[in-house]
């Protein structure tokens, strides 16, 4: 059976750099955005505050929507459908460390738009989409 998720991420964008965390998943690599998925309850901007949190340590402001792009995964034939804000850190001291899910996040790069959308295999398509309109 195949699901669809509703997601949440965030733009986080300090002096014209946008954050990008890598993850390992599945023997491979993948640049993506902080966030998660809504939990039942939870409003997307409380879901926003807590997964950037939990991934990252950041603490943000949610300044206004960005728009949506999407992504399929392969293990589970889900797609998950990602509304994503422009945010600003409230600071710039990023731990990757406490991530109490304990997601393979790797590595956070710090990018300008332009290298942004040089990486054409590390992200998805509809996401290097979503970039070129901000």
């Amino acid at each position: 059976m195949t699901k669809v998720y509703s997601a949440v991420k965030a733009l986080i964008k300090s002096d014209d750099k946008f954050l990008i965390i890598e993850q390992e998943f599945d023997g491979r690599r993948y640049f993506d955005l902080p966030g998660g998925k809504v939990e039942y309850g939870e409003s997307p901007y409380e879901t926003l505050i807590r997964e950037v949190k939990e991934e990252t340590s950041l603490d943000i402001e949610i300044l206004k929507p960005l728009g949506v792009w999407w992504f399929f995964r392969a293990f589970d034939k889900g797609q998950v459908i990602c509304n994503t804000f422009i945010c600003k850190p409230k600071n710039t001291n990023i731990d990757l460390t406490k991530n109490p899910t304990h997601e393979n996040i790797i590595n956070f790069y710090w990018f300008n738009k332009e290298e942004l959308l040089k990486l054409n295999n590390l992200l998805d398509k509809s996401l290097r989409k979503l970039f070129k309109t901000t």
